[in-house]
């Protein structure tokens, strides 16, 4: 990579996490140390590097609140995330991880909107044996997170034309390339030797990137990874073979008190040939290491350099940095943005089963036994798995009378098939938030099951339950769930709270708009009646909800039915009834 970074210190004061880098002995700080001392947690420097590792401190949210005022110590634990290329494991890969949950993470396994597999619960003193385990079943937990690539999401359903396999080897290829050099890992996770090298990593330089960077790979005809919300995305198109296109600048983390905080979408940069792709990321990932804010966090993603100096200009700057012949990209059109759940045939000789699943968690309710379900058909059937950036499961691999032994085996498990749950329901999820998240505000993950279920009643009663409308709900403005590409967007305000966004479309190349704000949760379903009834009275035909929202205009809707803020609900009568 062309490495001339500039001197950010000549500047402008860098920030502290900036310091931190410099400083962590090429991201190895006092981490082994810390974990042989006797404290249920890490120092705040370690706990800044050890994300790097694929690491988040945390502590339980449920009980924080009791434990400070007996002025106990709070209960400490750790989230350990699996990067997952492209989301693909082997049957074999699988089992390793539902036994490691079984044993050391708190019964459960979590798939994430980045096709990784999060373990909650983990204490300290089984940090080691966990991130072991992952290792040992040839996964990695390296740059799960921290200001590096993280994992690399691509849409690896089956296709008949085999663009799956390309995208996954893709995958493949991003992940190994953009890991850290530094041999911080292996020493400290499997007591290895620690390995001399070079001050600088070659690519991400001596303080890494400012901040994290989100690559996805998608096809115009299946945008189910939402590729315009990364910082970087590759974009094959069937019908070009030998070349891919680039889009830049897509981030959708914003904050609530913060007016210049955004979320956008990627905007295309070039097209290249393919075996030119890994050079031109270099040259991508060059400029945000050179360019990006590392004075502000907050503006510190590619998204931001983008947006003040322009989409022309970081053209010019990649062109004058690559020896690669950039070819136009002007614009990029999805066809479609699938779920994958039930059962397809789309490619005969590959047929595969979608699963919905409880925003992406594996665990046994006094409901459903899902996890063991699922660890048995995975041990009997043996089929290959691919986690989805929708946080469900695609099971694939198998011819198709044993693909309908699954299946009903399944059921006879008594697991609820896709195909029986409501359209709404199957293309809904979540972030998890509490109890676990410390960045968030409002509950998500364990209360999605209640606001989709006062959804469906409300679409019921418009005669609306068979239209297929998107919700996404999350604790908070991050985005996690990528809420604001949602036809529905719920996004924690408070404790109490959420803001409403409606207007996004269904491929995933458009926004949603602020409808509500700061809704108690107990009005939500109230909050979306008007519209909903509007649509079902006025829509045209084949019309989406999010196309009709953004026809008829946010802002008119907003007028219309939108209930009064939370805080001010007391004293101004609601509008969401009126017509």
């Amino acid at each position: 990579m062309n490495n001339k970074s500039r001197s950010f210190e000549s500047d402008r004061q860098v920030s502290g996490n900036e310091i931190l880098k410099a400083e962590s002995d090429g991201l190895r700080s006092s981490i082994a140390l810390e974990l042989k001392d006797d404290s249920p947690t890490f120092s705040n420097d370690a706990a800044q590097i050890l994300k790097f590792h694929g690491v988040y401190t945390q502590d339980d949210r449920d009980k924080r609140s009791t434990l400070r005022k007996n002025g106990s110590e709070l209960a400490h634990m750790c989230m350990v995330r699996a990067a997952i290329p492209g989301g693909r494991l082997t049957p074999e890969q699988y089992l390793a991880l539902d036994e490691l949950a079984s044993d050391l993470a708190g019964e459960s396994l979590r798939i994430t909107t980045r096709q990784g597999i999060q373990f909650h619960f983990v204490s300290k003193g089984d940090l080691k044996p966990v991130i072991k385990a992952v290792n040992d079943a040839l996964l990695t937990t390296y740059a799960g997170c921290g200001d590096v690539v993280r994992n690399v999401t691509a849409c690896t359903a089956p296709r008949s034309d085999g663009l799956d396999l390309q995208m996954a080897e893709i995958a493949d290829q991003i992940s190994a390339r953009y890991k850290p050099a530094s041999s911080a890992y292996f020493e400290i996770w499997s007591d290895g030797d620690r390995i001399e090298q070079a001050e600088a990593d070659p690519i991400y330089g001596t303080t890494y990137l400012p901040r994290k960077f989100k690559i996805g790979i998608a096809t115009t005809d299946d945008n189910c990874v939402d590729l315009m919300s990364h910082d970087l995305g590759v974009v094959l198109d069937p019908a070009r073979v030998g070349q891919v296109g680039i889009v830049v600048g897509g981030g959708l983390g914003k904050g609530h008190a913060d007016p210049g905080s955004l979320a956008r979408l990627a905007e295309p940069l070039c097209t290249v040939r393919t075996e030119h792709l890994l050079q031109t990321i270099d040259i991508v990932l060059s400029i945000q290491r050179d360019y990006g804010d590392r004075s502000d966090r907050s503006r510190a993603r590619l998204k931001y350099l983008i947006e003040s100096h322009g989409i022309e200009w970081f053209r010019r700057e990649a062109e004058a940095r690559s020896n690669v012949p950039f070819m136009e990209f002007d614009s990029v059109k999805f066809s479609d943005s699938p779920s994958h759940l039930g059962l397809n045939l789309s490619a005969p000789s590959r047929p595969y089963y979608g699963l919905k699943l409880p925003s992406g968690r594996i665990k046994d309710t006094s409901q459903v036994a899902l996890r063991t379900a699922l660890r048995g058909v995975v041990h009997d059937f043996r089929p290959l798995i691919s986690l989805t950036a929708k946080e469900d499961l695609v099971l694939f691999g198998l011819e198709l009378e044993q693909l309908e032994k699954l299946r009903q085996r399944l059921d006879s498990d008594g697991v609820q098939l896709s195909e029986s749950l409501s359209p709404l329901t199957r293309d809904s999820f979540a972030c998890p938030a509490l109890p676990t998240c410390g960045l968030a505000l409002a509950e998500s993950e364990r209360i999605l099951p209640t606001l989709t279920k006062e959804i469906d009643h409300e679409l019921k009663l418009h005669a609306l339950s068979d239209s297929e409308i998107s919700l996404r709900m999350t604790g908070c403005p991050n985005g996690c769930a990528r809420p604001y590409l949602a036809e529905i967007g719920i996004v924690g305000r408070s404790k109490r709270s959420y803001d409403v966004y409606l207007g996004a479309n269904r491929k995933g190349t458009r926004l949603g708009t602020l409808y509500a704000a700061d809704v108690a949760f107990d009005i939500l379903r109230e909050s979306l009646a008007g519209p909903l009834r509007l649509y079902s009275e006025t829509r045209l035909s084949g019309e989406g909800f999010g196309d009709f929202c953004h026809r008829i205009g946010v802002q008119e809707l907003t007028k219309r039915y939108a209930p009064a803020p939370r805080r001010t609900r007391k004293t101004e009568p609601s509008k969401s009834g009126q017509s």
